[in-house]
């Protein structure tokens, strides 16, 4: 399946991109190249889908790159920002990861300071995730930029 990507630039002289999807609110990414902000629209695109199949929600059909374009626009206006100059519009195929064909998750206790979790709480929050699924997200990703 295909969803339409914004792969927005950062106007900070990196080469980052973020990563939103005009039809999943929620479901967003960063990466650090182009290269990688495609791999990484992919798997969040599939963790998205995944968790939301699995919670028996409607898995919306996917706009067309015009379409995710007009929108983008539309809500940087209605925003009053800036739509980046750069801006990319990409579809990104995907499998959706359903638990069952992964393992089961393992409950796990762990501790950590109340300000660490207060912040995981927030920024799981702000992405639509919830504390699990921002640590795994988290932790893929680190992985990922060392090689691990």
């Amino acid at each position: 399946m295909y969803f339409p990507a914004t792969l927005t630039p950062y106007n900070d002289g990196t080469q980052r991109y973020g990563i939103t999807f005009v039809d999943l609110p929620g479901c967003v990414s960063v990466g650090e190249s182009l290269d990688d902000a495609l791999r990484m629209a992919a798997e969040a695109l599939s963790l998205h889908v995944g968790s939301m199949l699995e919670d028996g929600e409607t898995v919306p059909a996917p706009s067309t790159l015009e379409q995710a374009r007009a929108a983008d626009m539309r809500e940087a206006e209605e925003e009053g920002t800036t739509y980046e100059p750069g801006t990319l519009h990409q579809f990104v195929y995907f499998e959706p990861v359903l638990q069952s064909q992964e393992v089961s998750p393992v409950r796990l206790s762990i501790s950590l300071k109340p300000v660490v979790l207060a912040r995981i709480d927030k920024v799981a929050s702000e992405l639509g995730l919830t504390r699990s699924g921002l640590i795994a997200v988290a932790t893929r990703e680190y992985c990922s930029r060392i090689q691990v």
